[in-house]
């Protein structure tokens, strides 16, 4: 507590205006910023110590080994200098994929709201300091150690530390812990510590890296790489073996199982995942979409359930009073000027009494900006009250209500606020006066309008009640705040139902306004609306049931928000949900993607999701899911072309072995096909745009098998192609008599054509000609193109290359026949592909109609 006794002399200059920016900069350059040594940057020497443990490089260097034992220098020495240039272009790609998780990670990071220069704002967690004035609220995630200051009801979770689940009760001068969530009331503190000195630094856990855990399509390709691993084992030792007898060397025994291993192992696929996933998570962000988990990334391209809140998600979250109620009359603030009959005063004031004292809530900051604008100058202003003891929503009575003591008078004034069936409940009011009260409660909510009823009692009790009921409440009146709905709804909530994801819309606003609402922005089914009190009174399998034909709900509960989700998922649906609250984390971590809200959402809702919407704005996470089908998209041709492109080398390394013939492909060239295989794969098609009718289709099912017939029929009819092409090129060389040398380099040329013309082939046959003309990604191809031509031109025409690769001069005549192979052994592919991709989308249209 010497720390709090200090802080105590300087309350009043921190309260004042908080730290200024010349002091921040100071305090950061010495003492740092507030983060844990954990969530560092990994180092590029770590990243190249990983790369080195690849098996592409370790069976490059074993190649330049047995060259050197063989005495050849000169490819010991063109292997080295393709295994620095693989490295090198792998340290990049995986450099390049971390950045963008790191950048992710900082932004993932507990947000803080602190004073500084005089204004409150809100910042990265990392960059509080020592002495900032932060302010804290329920949900949030205490940024650093610090002392309280001041208290509304503030209970912490601290189980971080201790253990215990209880929260604990924070008074003023209480400590309070970086790591720790509120989950109730606010509070304000001065910062005492921050990052390792921290108690949670102290102990050495990292509370603010992400987890980057394996996706599905991850497990998947690490099972294919394994396999893959075993069989190139197998068949390297056979052909080593079979070769070392048939020439009497185990050197070129050993080199030609190196080289068949090369060809064989699908090294790129987890590199191509990585890369996809991260640049995929990174260019979310740039849309103002925070991606905490890889998998959501995966898992958006098969959301098949749209779960969304309506204030903020689906509106502006600007609300504003728009009637009230009182006595049998009705005002509409948009007819006034600053002038607000007496009859509606109290209304007013009691619905500021029952809100926070300085709130964050768009609700209660309407309730208090209606009071600057109408009740300035009248009594029934009351900024200097304290608050006592306030009574939170409950699943049992939907308000809220705040004890305040007057600074003259015994008495405690209790303002309550909520839906107008509890306050009508809290006032026990008769069924005449209920029937009235509800019925105009129905007016104002068949308008769009959200409505609160607002109630008042008094009290002399010491301790202060347990329960509202315990007061003697009278009714004061109703209000209804407009909270426009966000102009980009109805056509993305339109782009939604042609994509096959069904909206659900989940409120705890009144039937009729959730009904109005939802006709507005176009959900299916407005009229049908199922309520949280009925929710309560039916089965899971009740439920399961008018889910189909439900797409609203109404006086939802944050907690009934997890059975919902839960019974999405029985029925097989992949389910997106929003969130913002600490009571909406066990839906948002249950939902496939749960998606919180950045500037309203609490961290603790922040960290139980997948996705958060920096901008609160729903039109993004129509985006994501446009995105999440993009990469998916993507993700297959790249695919495509990887496994197309292995078959003829694969083969080219096996066949004529096996035939007794000589080696076509020396690691050399292999290696030289990497150079231009891993970049194309991870770069050039992790670029393609989207097609236009990418939200057209149903979504995937979230357990495919990526490697299903769209994958494996057009890269094996592609592949085996351009093997018989490269075979028939190679046979006829020799049945010339044109020599081991010149019928390699021909199948090298034939194969380099194929490739860049299987890059072309592989792309996303739903895009059009012009779509393809105009993305980014076809001036990268062109460049992978044209280098991949230089390159060849390189080794076949410098004499001293042309030797290493063991090459003769190729005449434009052999280019042609080349340049003919090449082509027509991928061309004709690419009918049958697009034919089948037709049948395909075909099937899954039938498939999406059937089950509904």
């Amino acid at each position: 507590m010497i720390e709090a006794k200090l802080l105590e002399k300087d309350i009043s200059r921190l309260v004042a205006g908080g730290l200024s920016q010349s002091f921040i900069l100071r305090r950061q350059e010495i003492e740092g910023y507030n983060e844990l040594a954990q969530s560092k940057l990994k180092k590029r020497y770590s990243i190249l110590f990983d790369v080195l443990k690849e098996p592409m490089v370790f069976l490059l260097l074993s190649c330049g080994i047995v060259y050197l034992l063989i005495g050849d220098r000169q490819e010991a020495i063109m292997l080295i200098f393709f295994l620095i240039l693989i490295i090198s272009i792998t340290v990049a790609q995986e450099t390049k994929a971390q950045n963008a998780l790191q950048a992710l990670r900082d932004l993932s990071s507990p947000r803080a709201l602190v004073l500084r220069d005089g204004i409150k704002q809100r910042i990265a967690g990392r960059e509080v300091v020592r002495e900032d004035l932060i302010f804290l609220n329920e949900g949030d995630k205490v940024p650093a150690d610090a002392v309280l200051i001041s208290d509304s009801s503030l209970s912490s979770d601290e189980s971080l530390l201790t253990g215990e689940s209880v929260p604990v009760e924070k008074k003023r001068q209480s400590l309070i812990f970086a790591g720790t969530t509120v989950v109730q009331g606010q509070g304000a503190a001065i910062v005492t510590a921050i990052g390792s000195n921290t108690e949670i630094g102290k102990i050495g856990k990292s509370i603010q890296f992400t987890s980057t855990e394996s996706t599905n399509l991850e497990r998947q390709m690490n099972r294919l790489v394994k396999k893959a691993g075993w069989v190139a084992v197998l068949l390297c030792l056979s052909v080593a073996v079979v070769h070392a007898n048939v020439k009497e060397s185990w050197l070129d025994g050993i080199l030609v199982g190196l080289s068949l291993a090369m060809a064989i192992m699908p090294n790129e696929l987890p590199a191509v995942l990585t890369i996809f996933f991260a640049l995929g998570a990174w260019r979310l962000s740039q849309r103002r979409i925070l991606t905490r988990r890889l998998s959501a990334v995966e898992n958006l391209g098969a959301a098949t359930v749209l779960c969304v809140d309506k204030t903020g998600t689906l509106t502006l979250n600007k609300m504003s009073v728009q009637k009230i109620y009182s006595e049998g009359l009705i005002v509409d603030l948009d007819n006034q000027s600053n002038f607000l009959a007496e009859e509606f005063h109290e209304v007013l004031e009691y619905g500021i009494l029952a809100s926070q004292k300085d709130p964050f809530d768009p609700m209660e900051l309407a309730f208090v900006n209606a009071g600057i604008r109408f009740l300035k100058g009248t009594e029934h202003l009351h900024g200097d009250w304290s608050l006592k003891k306030e009574y939170p929503l409950s699943q049992e009575l939907l308000s809220i209500s705040h004890a305040w003591k007057p600074n003259v008078g015994g008495e405690f004034v209790i303002g309550a606020k909520g839906a107008p069936e509890a306050i009508i409940d809290l006032c026990h009011l008769s069924t005449n006066d209920a029937q009235k009260i509800s019925q105009t409660a129905d007016v104002f909510a068949r308008e769009g309008l959200r409505v609160l009823g607002i109630a008042k009692a008094y009290s002399k009790s010491i301790p202060l009640p347990t329960k509202q009921h315990d007061f003697e409440f009278n009714f004061v009146g109703l209000i209804g705040l407009i909270d426009p709905v966000r102009s980009e709804v109805p056509q993305a909530v339109e782009e939604c139902l042609k994509a096959g994801i069904k909206v659900i819309m989940i409120t705890g606003d009144h039937p009729t306004t959730a009904s109005s609402i939802a006709k507005k922005i176009g959900i299916n089914n407005p009229d049908k609306v199922l309520n949280g009190t009925d929710l309560e009174k039916i089965s899971d399998h009740e439920l399961i049931s008018i889910i189909k034909e439900t797409s609203v709900f109404s006086r939802v509960m944050p907690a009934q928000k997890l059975r919902l989700v839960n019974c999405l998922k029985e029925m097989g649906e992949v389910v997106a949900m929003t969130g913002d609250g600490v009571n909406d984390a066990p839906a948002l971590k249950s939902a496939h993607i749960g998606i919180a809200m950045g500037k309203r959402g609490a961290d603790v809702a922040r960290e139980s999701a997948d996705l958060v919407l920096l901008d609160d704005d729903f039109s993004s996470i129509v985006e994501s899911i446009r995105m999440g089908r993009r990469i998916y998209a993507n993700l297959k041709s790249a695919l495509i072309y990887l496994f197309a492109v292995h078959i003829p080398i694969t083969g080219m390394a096996i066949i004529p072995v096996i035939l007794g013939h000589p080696l076509v492909f020396f690691p050399a060239h292999i290696a030289f096909l990497h150079l231009i295989i891993e970049p194309v794969s991870s770069i050039a098609f992790e670029m393609e745009p989207a097609s236009s009718t990418i939200m057209n289709v149903p979504p995937r099912k979230l357990n495919a098998n990526i490697l299903s017939r769209a994958i494996w029929l057009p890269s094996l009819l592609m592949g085996i192609s351009i093997l018989l092409a490269l075979l028939v090129v190679y046979y006829i060389s020799l049945i010339r008599g044109q020599g081991e040398k010149e019928a390699r380099a021909l199948v090298f040329t034939t194969l380099i054509i194929s490739n860049i013309l299987v890059i072309f082939m592989s792309r996303n046959p739903e895009l059009s000609f012009l779509e393809r003309l105009k993305s980014k990604s076809t001036k990268v191809i062109k460049y992978f193109m044209i280098s991949s031509l230089l390159m060849l031109c390189l080794v076949l025409y410098n004499e001293k290359l042309r030797e290493i690769f063991s090459f003769t001069f190729l005449h434009p005549i052999d280019i042609l026949i080349c340049l003919l192979a090449g082509t027509l052994s991928v061309i004709w592919t690419g009918f049958i592909k697009v034919s089948t991709s037709h049948n395909q989308l075909s099937d899954m249209v039938k498939e999406k109609i059937n089950s509904h």
